[in-house]
């Protein structure tokens, strides 16, 4: 050990691009004289380790979802060519990364402390490194408990980069459970509940705006990865792009959700011949034409019918010999296809 400082790196590399961007940090911050210790929820290549001091792999990487109480929404709008005045809008839901981004900073932190290191600068696998950044937190390490830059509101904590003292925050870490996120992170966000983990009186919060600066698309700090928040692609296939979702309708006075299950076609390239089994018994089949810029089926199942074969094989969604992934099938039981919506 070099000085009782290091370097908390958290990761989640599963595509040869993140590994490259992981592997250009590692190799960016090894010149500042301060251990490294990596800490990833997806298995590290060996070339990886021999770049840090410590690699820890945790195969836990506990993502929360409905049955949770916690999910993400996913939207998006369209209208189709020859549909006037109004659009269709997709929903869906998606899992909170937040408690395994959490958990993957506090075990990293406590490790940290158990091998004898004081002081730790947690950074994300894309982090965008450069000297000024690291003196102004080796800097105010002298005097502060921990350097805090916000993010989100006024109560949020930017997690690809921040810095603290352990000993002070020692309990708060060790407070940090999945009860004790669920509990109390209600209607925020990771960051927020973050937030209240790692500041007290003695901390350094640099306002948003001196960090990421006045344009949030090109900040002087920033990552270089682009975060994963449009799911349409999950839904797109070579000839044809498919959803599913519970209906709801838009009228003068409000909506409306119906018990009827929706298979929105649209960017047909062929034609489609469609199956839909249940309990191995054929309940709905019928050819789509690709002439069609779009084509709505209401499938014969009811919305909570179809959730509940959901953990079954017993219901399978076929397109031209293609079935529907479970994966997807269950995503598609939180989601809704709102018709009529106005862009108004």
């Amino acid at each position: 050990m070099t000085n009782k400082r290091c370097f908390l790196v958290t990761a989640y590399c599963d595509t040869p691009i993140k590994k490259k961007t992981l592997e250009d940090t590692l190799k960016n911050i090894s010149r500042y004289n301060t251990d490294i210790i990596l800490f990833s929820h997806y298995p590290i290549e060996k070339h990886i380790q021999e770049l840090t001091d410590y690699s820890i792999y945790d195969y836990s990487n506990p993502i929360l979802g409905p049955k949770d109480g916690r999910s993400m929404i996913n939207w998006r709008r369209f209208r189709f060519p020859d549909v006037e005045g109004n659009a269709f809008k997709i929903n869906t839901h998606a899992v909170d990364y937040g408690y395994a981004a959490a958990q993957q900073i506090k075990r990293g932190i406590l490790f940290a402390n158990e091998i004898g290191y004081d002081e730790v600068i947690i950074l994300n696998y894309d982090l965008i490194v450069y000297d000024k950044m690291v003196d102004d937190f080796n800097e105010g390490l002298l005097t502060y408990d921990s350097i805090v830059p916000i993010y989100g509101g006024e109560k949020g904590l930017y997690m690809a980069w921040f810095a603290l003292k352990i000993k002070p925050f020692l309990n708060n870490i060790k407070s940090i459970t999945r009860e004790d996120y669920s509990n109390t992170i209600d209607e925020s966000i990771v960051e927020e509940y973050l937030y209240s983990k790692f500041t007290g009186n003695n901390s350094l919060l640099i306002p948003r705006l001196e960090w990421e600066g006045p344009n949030p698309l090109d900040g002087w700090i920033k990552t270089s990865v682009v975060m994963e928040g449009n799911i349409l692609p999950k839904f797109q296939e070579k000839e044809f792009t498919w959803f599913i979702g519970h209906e709801i309708l838009h009228i003068k006075d409000g909506i409306i959700g119906t018990d009827k299950k929706i298979l929105l076609l649209w960017q047909i390239k062929k034609d489609l011949n469609i199956e839909v089994y249940l309990k191995n018994q054929i309940i709905h089949k019928s050819i789509v034409y690709k002439k069609y810029n779009y084509q709505l089926i209401y499938l014969p199942i009811e919305h909570l019918e179809f959730n509940s074969y959901l953990n079954t094989d017993e219901l399978r969604v076929v397109i031209n010999g293609w079935e529907i992934p479970k994966e997807l099938l269950i995503l598609n039981s939180i989601s809704s296809i709102e018709i009529a919506y106005s862009y108004e």
